[in-house]
């Protein structure tokens, strides 16, 4: 207890030190515990999407199971069969399953019966089957009569009848019909229905067959069936069982539970003596899980390949504190082990207290992970967080272990250092700071020039295989996502940072000797100060250069993610918005007559005859100018078959692209590198010239045409038109120079793209339906857009929405985890910037307060003080963060391009840009210049509180 005590004391003593480790240790847990957290928070939002979307497509509820069993008459008893399936059902799957149970059905379905009305025998008869439905009362709405009574009445079984079953064997509510069969004995029923109902409204999924089906049944009182149907005659060869979930509540990592489901079923219903095809089950669920595997994998690799950077920042961050703390106390722990203290002892004391903060750490982390993943779920771009619902997070054993694994590895990375002092005394400790001066190790190992090395040969592999990728297109279009992508960088950004430590006494005595004569008191003593301890400030600088190069690359990783993803589906889109109405024509309907005992489809059918050209009605397009927060629309007609020719030449499957240039260029989106003129003056060529054309370079090689050269332009029952070639364009807005690989060959497909006045086309040639595309304003929303197109009755057939696809992408899980991954890594590299830098100088301040004593002893003023630290702090802080700058942008020119590689984009339209954003450097320089206001403020205010006239007295070292 007294060791414990002692050991509390001393953390309180120095708690800006443990509370500056314990930050490091819980930012450390928070980001590890927040990998499995957001990744599965992640991948069940994507698997409740699926699902939504599964039952949209498939118009089937996927969090229904459905087990269906189809046996002979008299095979089996089907009242055990019932039980033992309830039984498994209920006792063991349903409780099992992490979601909340909505609904559960029984059907039960007896063997065919010949059934006859009682009065009128001599009919022909009609099939009629008995059903029984659990708790059908509650889910049904009663159209006509009553329900059915729970026990024969006469002898007389009363049932439910659908209403479209009644209307087609014009049935009549309180007549008796006769029910018999052949396939078993006494096994006459008479029935009488008492009521005819429907579905109630909405969509309840204990309907997973719809009403409909029993269209030729009865349906009893699901008491008197098992009573009787069930019980007694074991007359039932049907039994389904249905029970449906709240399917968001399914929980992804519950997927080896949820896939497991049918087989276990199957095998234990096998066990009674069912045969496998009696059997039959409905579980979308556990298909839709089972996709997810390599999913998760993936998702996992890219966030822990975005993470390396952040991971390297931390171990510095950690090793620089527990640095300072082992440095601040490495006079104690010698003068303890001078005493007679062993090395055990002393590494105990410190084993304590770090098992201490582990153990806090390993309590605050993991919620601080899960936090974290909240933020991560809301962004929608870089340092971008939208008001919207977030992932679901839950802390669960995953996320506790990771938790405990990293706080194994940061205490092994303390203890290290903890050990090594322990074995100096008060002599050795004495001698070795003496000895502070000259080359660091890592210096003397030319560890920069080995990371430069590394990190340049990553790079030449990636210069290597962007060419290769380049020059051919064959092979798989997914690639392997690549860790050291974001890896080297950090490589290079830190041996740039040693090379430049290597080199910076050398730069501070260059600018004191530049300035010996000149510099001012606080001047000369700084550069005097850090050119002659500069080993001292080597971490911190090293530490400030690679936060400062990880901001910058991360800033830039995102940015380029982003802006290409952005720019993808705008390009393609060309425009906010592109939709299509249906146009009235004078388009006959055709009815194609077959021949039924034809044995194949469309054999010997007679050509279709010779039509002239469909005429449309163009309908009012001013509508459309009209709707809520449109700012400019143009039509845009879109043929894909159309034919050019020159001479003997021509070219099939064209798309011709008819525009009005004016009201094209104010509506689409463009971005101008990718053409050698701004396309205004291409549009202005097609505005003064009705005839002209504007061609593809891939149609211009395909045909070799050049720029004033004459064609000919048409398309199916067209007459061709003649056209001059004014330009040749290799991107237009909507239409790509490549297509999609061909099905017989790994090589992407040209396309070819003509560009015309739609005037002129629709005046020489014909009209036909145009799309039009809309600019939308910066605020407006689509959903006034669609409610306007309601109200204006122009039903698109045809819609295309950039904005929401583009929100569609960045709610996928890359872009989720990219987004998130790396916003957290810019702002982390501020904050533990900021943190570190703080840290060091109160520590520094501290250590240093006999020299400050003996400056204001000599007569040195307080502001005098104050300027040698801050110019201290700009040829350390200011030098390490320029460094900083420098490494990440050089880190963005070399290793970004690599990004293509990682995006899939060698085949990208537009192609692949390297960007970086201006308010990212700015957001950068304004954090350092609030760090540096802020430091000095801090280490001013400490200053004037410390007696540093104490500090020189008689005795003092």
């Amino acid at each position: 207890m007294a060791m414990l005590q002692m050991i509390l004391r001393k953390m309180l003593n120095n708690r800006w030190l443990v509370g500056s480790l314990l930050l490091g240790l819980v930012v450390a847990v928070g980001l590890m515990s927040s990998i499995p957290a957001f990744t599965n928070g992640v991948l069940q939002r994507l698997f409740v999407k699926d699902m939504e979307e599964y039952q949209r497509v498939v118009k089937n509820f996927p969090g229904g199971l459905l087990v269906s069993i189809n046996q002979d008459i008299g095979a089996q008893n089907g009242a055990k069969v019932l039980a033992h399936l309830t039984n498994i059902l209920e006792n063991d799957v349903i409780p099992s399953l992490s979601a909340p149970l909505l609904e559960r059905v029984t059907v039960m379905r007896s063997i065919p019966f010949m059934a006859v009305l009682l009065d009128q025998k001599e009919g022909s008869p009609e099939t009629g089957i008995l059903y029984s439905l659990t708790n059908l009362d509650q889910h049904i709405t009663l159209i006509d009569g009553r329900l059915p009574a729970a026990e024969p009445v006469d002898g007389i079984y009363e049932a439910l009848v659908t209403e479209k079953g009644m209307m087609d064997r014009k049935m009549v509510l309180g007549r008796i019909y006769e029910l018999t069969t052949s396939s078993a004995e006494d096994a006459t029923f008479r029935v009488k229905p008492v009521g005819v109902f429907k579905e109630k409204e909405g969509n309840d999924p204990y309907w997973f067959a719809k009403s409909t089906e029993y269209n030729k049944g009865f349906i009893l009182n699901e008491e008197l069936f098992r009573k009787t149907i069930l019980e007694e005659k074991n007359l039932v060869t049907a039994i389904r069982y249905y029970a449906a979930f709240q399917y968001q509540e399914f929980q992804f990592t519950d997927k080896e539970k949820l896939v497991s489901v049918v087989p276990e079923l199957e095998e234990s219903l096998m066990q009674i003596g069912l045969k496998k095809s009696d059997l039959s089950f409905q579980f979308p669920v556990s298909s839709i899980t089972t996709k997810y595997d390599e999913q998760n994998q993936h998702f996992r690799t890219i966030l822990w390949s975005m993470y390396v950077p952040i991971f390297v920042m931390l171990i510095i961050y950690l090793v620089m504190v527990s640095g300072l703390i082992i440095e601040r106390q490495r006079t104690e722990i010698a003068v303890l082990g001078s005493r007679g203290a062993g090395r055990a002892q002393i590494f105990g004391i410190y084993f304590v207290e770090i098992l201490i903060l582990g153990l806090l750490a390993l309590l605050i982390g993991p919620f601080v992970g899960i936090q974290l993943s909240k933020v991560l779920g809301i962004s929608n771009g870089f340092l971008e967080f939208v008001d919207r619902t977030g992932i679901q997070v839950r802390m669960d054993g995953e996320v506790m272990a990771y938790a405990a694994w990293t706080i194994l590895a940061c205490m092994f990375l303390l203890l290290i250092s903890i050990f090594i002092a322990t074995r100096q005394n008060i002599v050795t400790h004495k001698q070795n700071t003496a000895r502070m001066t000259g080359q660091a190790m890592w210096h003397r190992l030319f560890l920069d020039v080995l990371l430069l090395l590394i990190a340049g040969y990553g790079w030449y592999s990636y210069q290597n295989m962007i060419e290769n990728v380049g020059k051919t297109t064959e092979g798989s279009m997914v690639m392997t996502v690549d860790v050291l992508l974001f890896f080297v960088p950090v490589l290079f950004s830190l041996g740039f940072g040693l090379l430049c430590l290597r080199i910076y006494p050398l730069f501070l005595r260059g600018i004191y000797w530049l300035g010996r004569r000149i510099w001012p008191i606080s001047v000369h003593t700084t550069l005097v100060q850090v050119g002659r301890a500069s080993r001292q400030y080597q971490f911190l600088m090293v530490f400030v250069t690679i936060t400062v190069a990880v901001g910058m690359f991360s800033a830039s990783t995102a940015r380029t993610i982003n802006l290409n993803a952005e720019e993808q589906v705008f390009y393609q889109n060309g425009a906010d918005v592109r939709l299509m109405v249906n146009w009235a024509s004078d388009k006959p309907f055709v009815f194609i007559h077959r021949n039924p005992n034809m044995q194949f489809e469309g054999a010997k059918i007679a050509p279709e005859p010779v039509r002239p050209p469909i005429q449309y009605e163009e309908p009012d397009f001013e509508q459309f100018q009209r709707l809520p927060g449109v700012e400019h629309a143009t039509r845009v007609f879109i043929h894909d078959m159309a034919e050019i020719s020159e001479g003997q030449k021509s070219v099939r499957e064209v798309r011709l692209m008819g525009i009005d240039p004016k009201e094209f260029a104010q509506t689409i989106w463009w971005k101008q590198e990718l053409l050698p003129h701004h396309i205004n003056d291409y549009l202005n060529v097609l505005g003064k010239k009705p005839n002209a054309v504007l061609i593809s370079r891939t149609l211009a090689n395909k045909m070799n045409v050049k720029e004033g050269d004459t064609v000919m332009v048409g398309w199916k029952r067209i007459r061709p038109v003649e056209m001059i070639v004014y330009a040749i364009v290799d991107y237009w807005p909507g239409w790509s120079p490549v297509g999609p690989r061909s099905s017989s060959s790994s090589v992407m497909e040209e396309k070819y793209l003509m560009v015309a006045n739609l005037p002129f086309i629709h005046g020489k040639m014909h009209l036909e339906p145009y799309q039009v595309w809309l600019n939308m304003q910066p605020e407006a929303s689509s959903e006034a857009l669609y409610n306007g197109l309601t109200q204006n009755d122009a039903k698109p057939i045809f819609l295309s929405n950039a904005r929401q696809q583009l929100i569609e992408i960045k709610n996928s899980a890359f872009y989720l985890g990219a987004n998130g991954s790396l916003t957290l890594g810019f702002l982390l590299s501020m904050l533990i910037t900021f943190i570190g830098y703080v840290m060091y100088w109160v520590l520094t301040l501290g250590a240093r307060k006999l020299q400050y004593g003996v400056f204001r002893a000599m007569g040195l003023s307080f502001g005098s003080l104050v300027r040698i630290i801050a110019w201290e702090q700009f040829f350390t802080f200011g030098v390490a963060f320029a460094m900083g700058m420098a490494a990440g942008k050089l880190a963005n020119m070399l290793f970004l391009p690599a990004l293509s590689l990682y995006l899939h984009a060698e085949k990208q339209v537009p192609p692949f840009t390297i960007t970086s954003a201006a308010e990212d450097e700015w957001m950068i320089y304004s954090f350092v210049a609030i760090t540096l206001v802020v430091g000095i403020g801090i280490v001013g205010a400490i200053l004037s509180r410390m007696q540093i006239h104490q500090a020189v007295k008689l005795g003092e070292d």
